[in-house]
Protein backbone atom coordinates (compact mmCIF):
# COMPACT_ATOMS: atom_id res chain seq x y z
CA UNK A 1 0.00 0.00 0.00
CA UNK A 2 2.54 2.54 0.86
CA UNK A 3 3.98 1.80 -2.46
CA UNK A 4 0.76 3.10 -4.20
CA UNK A 5 1.19 6.10 -1.67
CA UNK A 6 4.71 6.95 -2.72
CA UNK A 7 3.74 6.58 -6.81
CA UNK A 8 0.73 8.10 -6.48
CA UNK A 9 2.37 11.19 -4.59
CA UNK A 10 5.20 11.49 -7.14
CA UNK A 11 2.43 11.52 -10.18
CA UNK A 12 0.70 14.19 -8.68
CA UNK A 13 4.10 16.47 -7.77
CA UNK A 14 4.97 16.37 -10.83
CA UNK A 15 1.97 17.56 -12.32
CA UNK A 16 1.75 20.71 -10.06
CA UNK A 17 5.65 21.49 -10.90
CA UNK A 18 4.38 21.42 -14.65
CA UNK A 19 1.48 23.16 -13.93
CA UNK A 20 3.62 25.44 -12.15
CA UNK A 21 6.72 25.77 -15.06
CA UNK A 22 3.88 26.13 -17.83
CA UNK A 23 2.15 29.60 -16.24
CA UNK A 24 5.26 31.07 -15.94
CA UNK A 25 6.55 29.98 -19.62
CA UNK A 26 6.60 32.76 -22.23
CA UNK A 27 4.62 32.25 -25.42
CA UNK A 28 6.35 30.81 -28.45
CA UNK A 29 8.70 28.06 -29.19
CA UNK A 30 9.93 27.69 -25.48
CA UNK A 31 6.72 27.17 -24.17
CA UNK A 32 5.88 24.00 -26.51
CA UNK A 33 9.50 22.76 -25.55
CA UNK A 34 8.63 23.46 -21.83
CA UNK A 35 4.82 21.29 -22.51
CA UNK A 36 7.08 18.24 -24.16
CA UNK A 37 9.50 18.35 -21.28
CA UNK A 38 6.55 18.42 -18.71
CA UNK A 39 4.43 15.61 -20.58
CA UNK A 40 7.96 13.37 -20.60
CA UNK A 41 8.19 14.07 -17.06
CA UNK A 42 4.73 13.19 -16.14
CA UNK A 43 4.65 10.34 -18.41
CA UNK A 44 7.89 9.07 -16.62
CA UNK A 45 6.19 9.47 -13.09
CA UNK A 46 2.94 7.33 -14.23
CA UNK A 47 5.27 4.40 -15.46
CA UNK A 48 7.76 4.15 -13.29
CA UNK A 49 6.43 1.39 -11.09
CA UNK A 50 7.02 -0.80 -14.30
CA UNK A 51 10.55 0.05 -14.19
CA UNK A 52 10.55 -1.32 -10.38
CA UNK A 53 8.36 -4.86 -11.55
CA UNK A 54 9.78 -8.42 -10.44
CA UNK A 55 9.47 -10.39 -13.99
CA UNK A 56 11.20 -13.20 -12.78
CA UNK A 57 8.88 -13.37 -9.27
CA UNK A 58 6.03 -13.38 -12.15
CA UNK A 59 6.86 -15.98 -13.84
CA UNK A 60 8.13 -18.33 -10.82
CA UNK A 61 4.35 -17.08 -9.77
CA UNK A 62 2.26 -18.39 -13.26
CA UNK A 63 4.51 -21.56 -13.18
CA UNK A 64 3.16 -21.98 -10.00
CA UNK A 65 -0.66 -21.46 -10.52
CA UNK A 66 -0.26 -23.71 -13.82
CA UNK A 67 1.21 -26.16 -11.71
CA UNK A 68 -1.24 -26.05 -9.37
CA UNK A 69 -3.96 -25.53 -11.96
CA UNK A 70 -2.73 -29.39 -13.80
CA UNK A 71 -3.16 -30.76 -10.60
CA UNK A 72 -6.80 -29.72 -9.53
CA UNK A 73 -7.51 -30.84 -13.31
CA UNK A 74 -5.71 -33.98 -12.61
CA UNK A 75 -8.36 -34.30 -9.39
CA UNK A 76 -11.55 -33.41 -10.53
CA UNK A 77 -11.37 -35.59 -13.71
CA UNK A 78 -10.64 -38.60 -10.81
CA UNK A 79 -13.81 -37.60 -9.13
CA UNK A 80 -15.89 -36.93 -12.53
CA UNK A 81 -14.64 -40.68 -13.36
CA UNK A 82 -15.43 -42.17 -9.92
CA UNK A 83 -18.40 -40.54 -9.73
CA UNK A 84 -19.61 -42.10 -13.42
CA UNK A 85 -17.86 -45.15 -12.56
CA UNK A 86 -20.70 -45.62 -9.71
CA UNK A 87 -23.67 -44.59 -11.63
CA UNK A 88 -22.22 -46.83 -14.90
CA UNK A 89 -22.45 -49.60 -11.99
CA UNK A 90 -26.34 -48.82 -10.75
CA UNK A 91 -26.81 -48.69 -14.24
CA UNK A 92 -26.05 -52.20 -15.00
CA UNK A 93 -27.29 -53.42 -11.70
CA UNK A 94 -30.33 -51.80 -12.93
CA UNK A 95 -30.58 -53.25 -16.14
CA UNK A 96 -30.30 -57.09 -14.56
CA UNK A 97 -32.37 -56.66 -12.09
CA UNK A 98 -35.04 -55.14 -15.13
CA UNK A 99 -34.36 -58.66 -17.08
CA UNK A 100 -34.89 -60.89 -14.32
CA UNK A 101 -38.37 -59.23 -13.57
CA UNK A 102 -39.05 -59.60 -17.20
CA UNK A 103 -38.13 -63.62 -16.09
CA UNK A 104 -40.51 -63.31 -13.25
CA UNK A 105 -37.47 -62.96 -10.56
CA UNK A 106 -36.96 -60.90 -7.53
CA UNK A 107 -33.31 -60.34 -7.08
CA UNK A 108 -30.74 -57.24 -6.35
CA UNK A 109 -27.59 -57.20 -7.97
CA UNK A 110 -24.28 -55.41 -7.78
CA UNK A 111 -21.70 -54.65 -10.81
CA UNK A 112 -17.95 -54.01 -11.15
CA UNK A 113 -16.75 -52.40 -13.89
CA UNK A 114 -13.46 -51.30 -14.83
CA UNK A 115 -12.02 -48.77 -17.20
CA UNK A 116 -11.19 -49.79 -20.32
CA UNK A 117 -8.15 -48.08 -23.03
CA UNK A 118 -10.79 -46.39 -24.61
CA UNK A 119 -12.62 -44.89 -21.17
CA UNK A 120 -15.65 -46.63 -21.49
CA UNK A 121 -16.50 -48.34 -18.27
CA UNK A 122 -17.42 -52.46 -19.00
CA UNK A 123 -18.42 -54.87 -16.73
CA UNK A 124 -16.27 -57.65 -15.22
CA UNK A 125 -17.72 -58.96 -12.06
CA UNK A 126 -21.60 -59.67 -11.19
CA UNK A 127 -23.15 -60.36 -8.11
CA UNK A 128 -27.12 -61.26 -7.87
CA UNK A 129 -28.92 -62.00 -4.89
CA UNK A 130 -32.42 -63.69 -4.65
CA UNK A 131 -34.07 -66.95 -4.66
CA UNK A 132 -33.49 -68.58 -8.47
CA UNK A 133 -34.10 -71.61 -9.12
CA UNK A 134 -30.98 -73.79 -11.75
CA UNK A 135 -33.10 -72.87 -14.68
CA UNK A 136 -33.74 -69.52 -13.78
CA UNK A 137 -30.19 -68.81 -12.54
CA UNK A 138 -28.89 -70.23 -16.21
CA UNK A 139 -30.85 -68.07 -18.11
CA UNK A 140 -29.29 -65.17 -16.32
CA UNK A 141 -25.87 -66.84 -16.42
CA UNK A 142 -26.67 -66.52 -20.21
CA UNK A 143 -28.42 -63.24 -20.47
CA UNK A 144 -25.36 -61.53 -18.30
CA UNK A 145 -22.67 -63.20 -20.47
CA UNK A 146 -24.55 -62.00 -24.00
CA UNK A 147 -25.60 -58.52 -23.11
CA UNK A 148 -23.06 -57.30 -20.79
CA UNK A 149 -20.06 -59.45 -21.73
CA UNK A 150 -19.53 -61.17 -18.31
CA UNK A 151 -17.91 -64.83 -18.17
CA UNK A 152 -19.74 -67.19 -16.20
CA UNK A 153 -16.77 -67.66 -13.89
CA UNK A 154 -17.30 -64.06 -12.88
CA UNK A 155 -20.99 -64.07 -12.18
CA UNK A 156 -21.69 -64.49 -8.14
CA UNK A 157 -24.80 -65.79 -7.48
CA UNK A 158 -25.90 -65.65 -3.76
CA UNK A 159 -29.54 -67.26 -2.94
CA UNK A 160 -31.71 -65.79 0.03
CA UNK A 161 -30.55 -68.96 2.70
CA UNK A 162 -26.86 -67.73 1.47
CA UNK A 163 -26.96 -64.59 2.68
CA UNK A 164 -25.62 -63.21 5.50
Amino acid sequence: MTAVRSWLLAVIAVSLMCAAAEALMPPGLGRRVGKLVCGLALLSAVLSPLASLDLDGGRQWLEDYLASLDGRTAELEETVNSQMKGIIEGEYAAYIVDKAAQLGLTCSARVECVRSEEGLYLPVRTEVSGALGEGERAQLVQIIGEDLGVPEPEQRYIGEEDAP
